[in-house]
């Protein structure tokens, strides 16, 4: 018989560090490191994980097998090779064949989160959350109020059994199935659970099964910050699981204030688990704002959130009008193409050199052929392990661009132009990671800012769900107010759609 234990961790709380605290522990008691399970559903908190253990113990990545996200183990446990993987050039044959446009971004460890813009994509989504929660496809689309049709999405589903039967291909939801039906599973003394509140009913099955032989199990997570149900999580399995619970008492990152605010919108969940927590003793800030633009951004971090993409443009522009160092959604900053841009030209100028990959994303972003000679800037031949200076650009790679940045790099709006004018002048454009993060609440989940923004505006397709199904939106605004340190300011909704935080 497997003992269980539950931990619930609030915001802040230190889920991970807990879990990570008890691996160390049994390692020290003899458990063998390559009998232990630690699963997460992420690289980063995996990553971690297995970093720690290697230096503490002074062991090797072989000696942690299972330390994987659960895809990354059903991957490697059924010895699937990489050519029987739908993902790349498969997808863009299968694209081909259905006549829809898609760029295939659901990848492993997703679980369908990272979405494209693609009809195809969205397609796809659709057909993985029914499949991963193990609920009925037309339910799914309906719930999801996709704008494609429901003989759309039943055509596609279909085309993409059949094309990935007819290839002998698996898709990242498929290896679970393929894992949930061997008979022969790894032979785990003890598993770590982290972030179970995001497993969907398929991942559960994995665990379940793997759980069968071991001796002890912890499961780590925070149902109040369950905000993926519509994704393919299943908050009520974690809920559900009968064992010992431990609720981790101190969040190190809310003042009180906001502490009082998130217990304020977690009373109002109703499938939870009741969980006492405390705060930091200091104070903290909550502060009522009208605009974007009564908030000084000048100094610190921060993170400004909203419910829908589209409801940071206003951010977004007041952000480029001060000249303020940004990024915006899951594109980092130092991976912008015209940041990479704009900082190699000042580096060539300088007289410093760029490496292959930093002159690519420059020749991107030069104007035509009078900035690059006809046929370099593929940048066919050239060895990609150089550093290029700027006179061996001119003499051998066909550069004939010259001047300021400004003048060399296209593709910019007057207003992003001000924006780099700022960083350049700031030396901030050559920093990797900006002071202001401008995210939805989905995307953003485990981050934190001394400063955050809430935007209290929500869709109307949200609004109508809200007043049908609140629990989801409480979860979902409950996360965003969590992420704050220090100062919460709360933007008051422009429309009769919103979410009333106090």
């Amino acid at each position: 018989m497997t003992k269980t234990i539950k931990i619930f961790g609030s915001p802040g709380t230190g889920k991970t560090t807990t879990l990570l605290k008890l691996l160390e522990e049994k390692i020290a008691e003899g458990y063998r490191p390559d009998k232990i399970g630690f699963f997460s559903f992420t690289r980063r908190a995996i990553k971690e994980a297995r970093s720690r253990v290697i230096k503490k113990f002074n062991l090797s990545e072989d000696d942690l097998e299972y330390f994987r996200t659960i895809h990354s183990m059903c991957y490697r446990t059924l010895n699937i090779n990489s050519g029987q993987v739908f993902k790349g050039e498969r997808v863009r044959e299968f694209s081909e064949i259905a006549r829809v446009e898609m760029t295939g971004v659901s990848e492993e460890d997703t679980s369908g989160l990272s979405i494209g813009n693609k009809k195809g994509d969205l397609l796809l989504f659709c057909d993985e959350v029914a499949r991963s929660s193990e609920r009925d496809l037309k339910s799914v689309w309906k719930e999801l109020e996709c704008e494609h049709t429901w003989e759309e999405q039943d055509y596609f589903s279909k085309a993409l059994r059949n094309f990935k039967k007819s290839k002998n291909l698996l898709d990242f939801t498929d290896m679970l199935d393929v894992f949930n039906q061997e008979t022969v599973v790894p032979q785990l003394d003890i598993i770590f659970v982290d972030e179970a509140q995001d497993l969907t009913t398929k991942q559960w099955k994995v665990i379940d099964k793997l759980t069968s032989n071991c001796k002890l199990r912890y499961i780590a997570g925070d149902d109040d910050q369950a905000i993926y149900r519509w994704a393919g999580a299943d908050v009520k399995k974690f809920l559900d699981i009968k064992g010992e619970i431990e609720v981790l008492p101190i969040s190190y990152r809310l003042p009180k204030s906001i502490h009082k605010l998130a217990c304020d919108i977690s009373h109002k969940i109703s499938l939870r688990q009741v969980k006492n927590w405390t705060s930091r003793e200091d104070h903290g800030s909550i502060t009522d704002i009208s605009s974007i633009e009564e908030v000084d951004m000048s100094n610190g971090e921060w993170l400004v959130l909203a419910r829908s993409g589209y409801q940071l443009f206003k951010a977004e522009s007041y952000c480029k009008r001060m000249g303020w160092f940004y990024e915006k959604g899951y594109h980092e900053f130092k991976t912008n193409k015209f940041v990479i841009a704009i900082r190699s030209w000042i580096k060539l100028n300088r007289g410093d050199t760029i490496s292959f990959d930093e002159l690519k994303k420059l020749y991107q972003c030069i104007k035509g052929r009078t900035g690059i000679k006809r046929g370099f800037k593929k940048l066919e031949g050239v060895d990609n392990n150089m550093e290029f200076s700027l006179k061996y650009l001119q003499d051998n790679v066909g550069l004939l661009a010259n001047g300021k940045w400004q003048e060399v790099i296209t593709g910019l709006d007057p207003e992003d132009i001000l924006l780099f004018e700022s960083l350049v002048k700031s030396e901030d454009i050559f920093k990797n990671k900006a002071r202001i993060r401008l995210s939805t609440i989905h995307g953003i989940k485990g981050g934190e800012s001394d400063n955050v923004v809430v935007i209290c505006d929500i869709s109307y397709r949200t609004w109508k769900k809200f007043n049908i199904e609140p629990d989801d939106e409480h979860r979902v605004f409950y996360v965003a107010v969590t992420r704050a340190k220090k100062n919460l300011f709360l933007l008051q909704p422009e429309t009769k759609y919103s979410y009333e935080l106090r």
